[in-house]
């Protein structure tokens, strides 16, 4: 059995709005989703996409419950789990049209980030 702390998936994004040495690596900026202004991280280095708990509200996206839930690091150390998705979302990312898989989880400050799977 391989070790349990590579195989929970991190956030290399500061989510607490703190600048942190691999910050260069991080995207930021705004799109729509359901016609609402949002703002977006991408960082290429993770596997997964997430929406924020609030905006899954806001927007009334449908979400559903994981089959398996799991934890995720996130890049001050903490983990939490995640129990919920969104099922291919469309969204507008500068402007173009594009859609993903968004897991449910509490970001903070920003609506969405997006990883590069």
């Amino acid at each position: 059995m391989g070790d349990v702390a590579q195989s929970v998936p991190q956030f290399y994004a500061a989510l607490d709005n703190r600048q942190a040495d691999h910050q260069a690596f991080i995207i930021e900026m705004d799109g729509k989703l359901s016609d609402q202004i949002v703002s977006i991280l991408i960082d290429p280095r993770s596997n997964y996409s997430y929406v924020n708990t609030d905006i899954v509200d806001k927007c009334v996206l449908k979400k559903e419950v994981n089959v398996e839930t799991w934890l995720v690091q996130l890049a001050a150390g903490t983990k939490k789990r995640v129990h919920h998705r969104v099922k291919y979302y469309a969204f507008e990312l500068n402007g173009m049209p594009t859609s993903t898989h968004f897991n449910v989880l509490l970001l903070g400050l920003y609506s969405m980030l997006l990883g590069m799977d």
